[in-house]
């Protein structure tokens, strides 16, 4: 079996590793199944893997996935050039596309908080999906957690524009179809032979089940009463070690 696993609720707190995710991590690499670490943030996969180095986590940068990779990869299969994203200089120097906030024939939603992106984006986004440009996003998450408090997430302002416009944005992160089928494709196996390990069923576990990956729901994260009714449910990474001895 091989591991698609999630970062923030699963593995980390904030800047704080969950319990026993350091030696989740580390028996599976001393186990050698393979796993990649998918996330719906869209911070580089090189500042993912400091995060995660300075809790003791220890992966390579070709283990890391995030929504962007997936985003570069459609705006060139569709043929667009320029974007208007919306997002930090960081996260904008990620994007392969040219950037245009005047004529751009795509709309990419990566961040609202980091440089508290407000109405005014929000009011050119609009205008931009009413002239019928399309518009996708990294993230449907309507909040995250840090260090146990909840913050809005982009999904809480694709949904505002999605009501705004009676139009569809297309998620290329999770639970996206497609964002799951590129991980598998980084493991270098089918669908049947990955397990999802995540803290949210909205995303993980849902895009596990589409993409028909076995998934497996954390209580460390988003969990919420009924949710065992919908996947297998553990209390967290450290009920997972009867998993990586079946490895």
């Amino acid at each position: 079996m091989k591991y698609i696993i999630d970062l923030d609720g699963t593995l980390l707190d904030g800047e704080k590793a969950n319990l026993d995710a350091v030696d989740f991590i580390a028996s599976l690499q001393k186990k050698g199944a393979e796993f990649v670490i998918m996330t719906n943030s869209v911070k580089s996969p090189h500042l993912i893997r400091k995060r995660l180095n300075n809790v003791g986590i220890k992966v390579e940068l070709s283990q890391i996935i995030n929504p962007i990779i997936a985003m570069n990869i459609y705006g060139k299969r569709q043929n667009y050039s320029k974007a208007y994203v919306l997002g930090s200089k960081l996260e904008k120097e990620q994007v392969s596309l040219e950037l245009d906030d005047l004529n751009p024939d795509l709309v990419m939603l990566l961040d609202f908080e980091k440089d508290a992106l407000g109405y005014k984006e929000l009011q050119k986004t609009f205008e931009l999906m009413i002239r019928n440009v399309p518009v996708i996003t990294a993230s449907k998450s309507k909040f995250y957690l840090r260090n146990g408090d909840k913050f809005l997430d982009t999904g809480s302002f694709v949904s505002l524009l999605e009501s705004a416009t009676d139009q569809r944005i297309e998620v290329l992160g999770k639970p996206s179809l497609s964002y799951f089928k590129s991980a598998v494709d980084l493991l270098n196996t089918t669908e049947d032979k990955v397990t999802v390990i995540g803290d949210d069923w909205s995303t993980d576990i849902l895009g596990a089940n589409q993409a028909g990956c076995h998934g497996v729901l954390l209580k460390s994260g988003k969990y919420k009463k009924g949710d065992e009714e919908k996947t297998i449910v553990k209390q967290s990474v450290a009920c997972l070690m009867d998993i990586i001895k079946e490895t």
